[in-house]
């Protein structure tokens, strides 16, 4: 399959503190490799012109060759709309967003959604029962103000960010089908790995 129409940057969210899994997500073993590893594949894989690991700088995460990684501020804690504001602002195009946790999001369904998008000015979402899925989706340069401004009222739930962004037009979002909601589960606990 051709790239995508548009060029695109896609990261890695591998920064998250993992209270309940009660160690680090990212290196926990997945298929013979660490999570975060299966997790950067996927993305090198689809087409993006540039990929990004967002994480915390104590993290043992080595990036390989082409992998820009995007520390978050040493002290803050202001979730993944913080690491995603940062690296939207950072490479200033279409932004593909995966979370470290969604092991069973599948390269092929990424890249089969980004063949479908042809608008590279708006954001793309999928909602579930849930509400909407924020930590697999299209994040775009337009939506920065509302994310930045999320973040100075420290309004910091993304889903408020992304229903937004629906509502004022700079995104779309697409009910999730029945077929599709696996590709979005997340590893929170050791069990659900199993």
């Amino acid at each position: 399959m051709n790239p995508p129409s548009f060029p695109f940057a896609a990261v890695l969210l591998a920064g998250g503190r993992s209270t309940r899994m009660k160690q680090d997500k990212a290196l926990l073993h997945w298929h013979g490799q660490d999570l975060w590893q299966a997790q950067m594949h996927k993305l090198q894989s689809i087409g993006a012109e540039r990929v990004l690991l967002s994480c915390r700088a104590e993290q043992p995460l080595f990036a390989s060759d082409g992998v820009e990684t995007v520390h978050d501020p040493e002290g803050e804690d202001k979730g993944p709309l913080a690491a995603i504001t940062r690296c939207l602002e950072h490479v200033q195009m279409p932004l593909l967003v995966l979370a470290v946790d969604m092991p069973w999001m599948t390269a092929a369904f990424l890249r089969e959604q980004l063949h479908k998008h042809t608008d590279p000015e708006k954001g793309w979402f999928f909602r579930g029962p849930h509400g909407d899925e924020t930590l697999a989706g299209l994040y775009v340069p337009a939506m920065l103000p509302q994310m930045r401004e999320a973040l100075a009222h420290e309004d910091l739930k993304l889903q408020h960010v992304v229903e937004a962004a629906v509502h004022s037009g700079l995104a779309i979002a697409h009910p999730l089908a029945d077929e599709q909601m696996s590709f979005f589960h997340n590893a929170n606990t050791p069990g659900d790995l199993k």
